[in-house]
């Protein structure tokens, strides 16, 4: 069990993609819990802000060439 986590952890590690995935999800838990980022992005303003975080994936994805396992 220990190796999975090891094999697990120092593929993240070396995926720009699943740290932006990280980041996203840590920036979403709060936003969700304390609200901090409503004072600086409107309502209006949250449809861009996605569309930017779904072409920064796509970028990621684009650039990516090898596997995790190959690196």
């Amino acid at each position: 069990m220990l190796d999975t986590i090891k094999k697990w952890y120092s593929r993240v590690v070396r995926s720009k993609t699943m740290w932006l995935a990280i980041i996203l999800a840590v920036l979403g838990v709060i936003q969700a819990s304390m609200d901090v980022f409503t004072p600086y992005v409107s309502a209006q303003s949250m449809g861009g802000l996605t569309l930017i975080v779904g072409i920064l994936v796509a970028v990621l994805r684009a650039i990516t060439t090898n596997s995790l396992e190959d690196k």
